[in-house]
């Protein structure tokens, strides 16, 4: 019996863009499709040693008691998705957030600091990622430490200080970016900077002020009126020293850096929900392909 007190994994997984599923399929068979991925997530937690704690919409809350039973969980459902559809064809994104870490119960219902930071976690993911914390894989035997990459710096509310967070790749053949191995949180002076300029205007980015949202929305810190453009295209986040470029657009973002000698020198990329580690100098633009003629695009400059 589990007691107050003893540290547990407390684990989220919801369905990604479940409004857009709605809107595109309706509510029968978008409420169909959910509750048949929420099944399939909770007999996961179960072969996994794991308990499920309540389902509520579109998101199962569960626990494990070891960190190695949630991130092969978080394995296992990913791997399921990424081949998987539903029983009527539809595919289906999770996203997943775990944290391990002291809990109080109230009636088997675990609740306190750890289930605020992994509910944290959690809402860092985008669908198809799983995120936990760094002192969670920490615990994590070798072979699967090798599965993490250095993600975010997490801001929890009532916390002085932001967590390191990792995500879990489950298929390291399909890895969207090229890391070192996870390594101890540099000081905040080592933080590289990016300087943007759109149109003229000069924007510094550093590690204080990510995650640096660039989209069509209002709610943008540059705000990029194009018509290619998603109202939260991207964003700019900081991990370990390094500054990330994360795609999450609908058309994607298109990079080229300029020509030069250096490795990372004459690269022409399209980000299609999968980041980059910025380096160099070039253009970004949303959407379309670059071109250094168009208002749109934004030029960058990595600054150490």
């Amino acid at each position: 019996m589990i007691k107050d007190g003893l540290d547990l994994v407390i684990f989220f997984a919801d369905v990604a863009g479940s409004t857009r599923l709605y809107e595109q399929l309706g509510d029968r068979d978008a409420h169909e499709c959910i509750v048949e991925s929420l099944n399939s997530i909770s007999s996961y937690v179960r072969e996994n040693e794991g308990v499920v704690v309540e389902i509520i919409g579109d998101e199962v809350m569960a626990y494990f008691e070891s960190s190695l039973d949630a991130t092969n969980c978080a394995c296992d459902i990913q791997q399921y998705f990424s081949f998987t559809p539903t029983s009527k064809g539809h595919k289906i994104n999770i996203r997943i957030g775990f944290h391990k870490g002291p809990v109080e119960l109230d009636k088997g219902h675990p609740y306190g600091d750890t289930v605020n930071v992994a509910s944290r976690v959690a809402s860092l993911a985008q669908g198809g990622q799983s995120i936990t914390t760094h002192d969670t894989s920490k615990e994590l035997p070798t072979n699967k430490q090798q599965l993490c990459r250095p993600f975010s710096r997490v801001k929890v509310k009532g916390k002085s200080t932001p967590l390191d967070a990792v995500e879990i790749v489950w298929d390291l053949d399909d890895a969207t970016s090229l890391f070192a191995p996870i390594k101890a949180p540099v000081t905040l002076d080592e933080f590289s900077e990016i300087e943007l300029n759109f149109n003229g205007r000069l924007i510094s980015v550093r590690e204080q002020n990510t995650p640096f949202i660039i989209g069509r929305g209002d709610h943008s810190n540059l705000v990029v009126p194009s018509e290619t453009a998603s109202r939260s295209h991207a964003r700019i986040e900081s991990r370990y020293g390094e500054l990330v470029l994360v795609d999450h657009s609908t058309n994607g973002t298109y990079v080229i850096t300029h020509e030069g000698k250096r490795a990372y020198d004459g690269l022409d990329m399209h980000l299609h929900h999968r980041e980059w580690i910025m380096v160099g100098e070039g253009l970004i633009s949303l959407g379309r392909p670059t071109d250094e003629y168009d208002p749109a695009c934004i030029s960058f400059v990595t600054k150490s």
